[in-house]
């Protein structure tokens, strides 16, 4: 088949890829622009107040960086919950979870609804208390939280956050004082998940509530614990190059697709997760079956059945299925109407996971596609990613933007006193200055680090527009091609075609993914804010995730100074040293282990790839084949490099570089 794909672009879309690749908001913009400054870094000397202030600041923005990002995707249906005070007077109003069984709560997470515009505060409940309790009237309880007198402040749409070290059956939500919406004292949330040991136990819940507010298939307590939420997926990282999951294109309407999952022995399911396929990554949309069931074994009768209540609506979230306490040894999701796109109709999942005790029974595992009356064999659907990133637990992902969070209100409220600091003493630097260095002198250096700045500046920029363009343009077109290559393969296997054009097509698809793999690897290059030699060593993390994914491999980072700035050219050198390396160990080693260690020794920076494998071939002169572009990477680098290789022990490549090399070396400029 051929996978759906948009030939325009949306204006969202193309603000989103231009806003990712521009990187830092204007405000970080100026922020880092002072902290390179010269008259800055003259400041800093003299005052140790700004010192501090900004190396909070820098450590907060690396912490940000290892986040899970928060993005808002507007719900179309079970939207959440909704509840009010009706009369002046009435009782509180609140909502009860029943677990089932008592449970050690570790956290609760209390996730806004989605608000209604972007400067919208929500309808986050302003005073509440939740309480624990072992008995359904709450007779005995504990009061994990209570906002008292005092308004809660709103979230911003970031998940809200409250600790437990309690066992509890029963968790109680009070609200004392929502939102006045015309005679309604109105409080709304998205999702209400409770973790124990890890693991939310509120997918399985009972809900109930006083005071609801319902409205078929938008607002209604039990969407509070469906995992449902306007956040997105449960995702974070980088992908590694596998498929984004499995799409088939079906002739009718009533066409089925199922994909059945066979487990090595059977096992007590706590839930099923099923995730989207998204159709484009600028583009904010996804594939889901309109409607499917969900068999277990062989019962003939389905355990589930799931219908999209408003039909042709993306879904940018995943889907749960309770099933606790169910003993099955196999599963099945048939598909049973498609998602409609034009004349295109659709079954597609992105990712499929099996829960039991805390573990995804199917990563990893082989999934039997049946379509059409062909058998076929997908890895795509347990590899552990979605379309676009790594899938991680829904307990760290909602810590991770809840941290999130807290490091934003935190830098924002950091970032003018940074400013203030810096403008007052970039103005005390400047007066000291012209004082000891005379206004004759002071002058014209002023005047070149203005332009050297604004030339800096405007490279900066171009820089930027050439990262973008790639990203924008030939990556989409290389995915493109990539895609129609590995639909037209598909094809021609199931009609039977010839293999020359098969093995052809295998050839574009390859050559397509891995251009498009080497143009990610250029605008990495290209991004400014990406230069130190920490960020290399993330590259390097994410390179071999790609590379060495069949390979046990481990990645150490001993040095202590991985906030120094690189080069462009050293980056460049570095990284392209790095990666010819993993490749020659790809072809040649036959390793099954793979070491990669980065450390400082006394002035230099010392790079390691040791394999276990059975050495490189040596040439008539017995010396190491393959290492003539790694010898001419240290050459430029002005580096030692240090090649030990035999069948016995495997390969080590070392690498060591003076750090005034890496900075502002004349050869690398």
């Amino acid at each position: 088949m051929r996978p759906p794909h948009f030939h325009s672009r949306t204006l969202a879309g193309g603000l989103l890829s231009v806003l990712l690749l521009a990187g830092a908001s204007p405000s970080e913009a100026a922020a880092t622009g002072q902290m390179r400054n010269p008259i800055s870094r003259i400041a800093r000397i003299f005052d140790p107040q700004l010192v501090k202030v900004e190396d909070r600041v820098s450590w907060l923005d690396g912490q940000l960086s290892s986040f899970s990002q928060h993005c808002e995707h507007p719900l179309k249906v079970g939207l959440g919950y909704r509840g009010g005070r009706v009369s002046k007077g009435a009782p509180d109003p609140f909502i009860i979870l029943d677990l089932g069984r008592e449970l050690p709560v570790d956290s609760i997470y209390l996730v806004p609804s989605q608000r209604e515009f972007l400067e919208d505060s929500g309808i986050f409940p302003k005073r509440f208390t939740l309480e624990l309790s072992n008995r359904a009237d709450f007779g005995q309880r504990t009061i994990l939280f209570t906002s008292g007198p005092t308004v809660h402040p709103s979230p911003e749409g970031i998940p809200v956050c409250i600790k437990a070290r309690d066992k509890a059956r029963y968790v109680r939500l009070t609200v004392q004082e929502g939102h006045y919406k015309g005679t309604l004292d109105l409080f709304g949330l998205s999702e209400f998940v409770v973790i124990s040991e890890g693991e939310p136990v509120s997918f399985s819940a009972t809900v109930s509530a006083s005071n609801d507010l319902d409205v078929p298939g938008l607002w209604y307590p039990a969407a509070l614990v469906d995992g449902r939420t306007p956040l997105g997926i449960w995702q974070n990282g980088g992908r590694p190059d596998l498929e984004p999951g499995d799409a088939v294109l079906v002739e009718g309407e009533h066409n089925t697709t199922t994909w059945k999952v066979d487990l090595s022995s059977p096992a007590a399911l706590d839930r099923i997760v099923l995730y989207p396929y998204q159709v484009n990554r600028s583009f904010e949309a996804s594939v889901f079956p309109e409607s499917f069931q969900v068999f277990v074994d062989d019962e003939p009768a389905a355990i589930h059945t799931w219908t999209n209540s408003l039909a042709g609506a993306s879904h940018m979230t995943p889907l749960v299925i309770p099933t606790p306490g169910r003993t099955v040894r196999s599963v099945r999701i048939m598909a049973t109407k498609p998602w409609i796109m034009g004349d295109r109709k659709i079954h597609a999942l992105s990712e499929i996971e099996l829960w039991s005790h805390g573990r995804n029974l199917a990563k990893g595992l082989q999934i039997q596609r049946e379509h059409g009356g062909k058998s076929i064999a997908v890895n795509s659907l347990t590899d552990g990613c979605s379309s676009e990133r790594e899938i991680i637990p829904v307990s760290t992902w909602l810590h991770q933007l809840h941290e999130r969070g807290r490091i934003e209100r935190e830098l924002s409220t950091l970032r003018p006193v940074h400013r203030q600091l810096a403008s007052r003493s970039e103005l005390n630097a400047t007066w000291g200055s012209a004082v000891l260095l005379g206004l004759t002198f002071l002058i014209p250096v002023f005047i070149v680090e203005r332009r050297r700045l604004m030339s800096k500046e405007q490279l900066d920029q171009i820089r930027k527009r050439i990262a973008s363009d790639l990203h924008d343009d030939i990556g989409s077109n290389l995915g493109s091609i990539s895609l129609i290559a590995r639909t037209a393969r598909k094809d021609l296997a199931r009609l039977h075609g010839p293999e020359e054009i098969a093995h052809d097509l295998n050839e574009v698809e390859t050559i397509a993914r891995e251009s498009s793999l080497a143009m990610r690897d250029i605008v990495w290059l290209l991004e400014r804010k990406q230069d130190s030699i920490g960020d290399l060593v993330q590259r390097m993390r994410e390179t071999a995730n790609r590379l060495l994914r069949e390979i046990q491999f481990t990645v150490e980072c001993e040095s202590n100074k991985t906030a120094a700035k690189l080069s462009l050219d050293a980056k460049r050198h570095l990284f392209l040293f790095y990666k010819e390396a993993i490749h020659n160990v790809l072809k040649h080693s036959k390793a099954n282990k793979v070491s990669i260690r980065l450390w400082d020794e006394d002035d230099k920076l010392a790079l390691e790839i040791t394999d276990n494998g059975v050495g490189l071939p040596l040439n008539h002169e017995s010396r190491p084949m393959s290492v003539n572009k790694l010898e001419d990477r240290a050459r430029v680098l002005e580096g030692l490099l240090q090649v030990d290789s035999s069948k016995e022990a495997g390969t080590s490549i070392r690498l060591l570089v003076k750090r005034s090399h890496l900075t502002a070396h004349p050869t690398l400029s």
